[in-house]
């Protein structure tokens, strides 16, 4: 996460949540992470994103899908066009290799809210996906939007160093999380 001050971590909203941290200090971080982000959200500041990048099995994807949720309900979508829904990096990826998803791909640059799951987990020799993500996140700047990544920044950096820059900017929230996998947790 950045440097400036961070809520502490709070039981009652990892309940809410349905998020369970086991008491490791890795999974009251993330937790915390997701507060300050719906904590925002529900204030209506600006728009931030929440990146939430490390290791598989954290509960990533589980808690952007909360959030996501969460912002959907409070938002109404429908109202201003949109289908939104959560995009899989990879295979939205593939979908545009194959020409198809065009569309969609200039919806996602609009939507209120955003979930990129797993960016940096396709297949990429070309460059394609960094280029392609490079440009959505571009467009994203100002807009709220959830990422997960396997990936660290430094990995991130290292396939296009813009995409892990604008992950970490202005009031955007990243956050690294190193724990065990669900499965093996007791």
């Amino acid at each position: 996460m950045t440097n400036r001050s961070r809520p502490v971590f709070s039981q009652k909203f990892a309940d809410w949540l349905k998020f369970q941290t086991f008491g490791d200090a890795e999974l009251e971080k993330l937790a915390t992470a997701a507060q300050e982000w719906a904590s925002a959200f529900k204030r209506g500041d600006k728009p931030r994103w929440l990146s939430i990048i490390g290791t598989s099995g954290a509960g990533k994807t589980y808690v952007c899908k909360q959030l996501w949720k969460y912002a959907r309900e409070k938002t109404n979508w429908q109202r201003f066009g949109y289908d939104a829904h959560i995009i899989f990096w990879p295979d939205f990826i593939q979908e545009l290799r194959a020409g198809a998803s065009y569309e969609l791909r200039n919806e996602l640059k609009r939507w209120p809210v955003l979930f990129l799951d797993d960016i940096g987990a396709e297949r990429d020799p070309s460059g394609y996906a960094a280029e392609e993500l490079n440009t959505l996140l571009g467009c994203r700047v100002g807009k709220w939007t959830l990422i997960t990544s396997n990936k660290d920044l430094p990995a991130l950096q290292a396939v296009d160093g813009r995409i892990a820059s604008r992950l970490i900017r202005d009031e955007n929230i990243c956050v690294s999380v190193n724990t065990k996998d669900f499965a093996e947790r007791n």
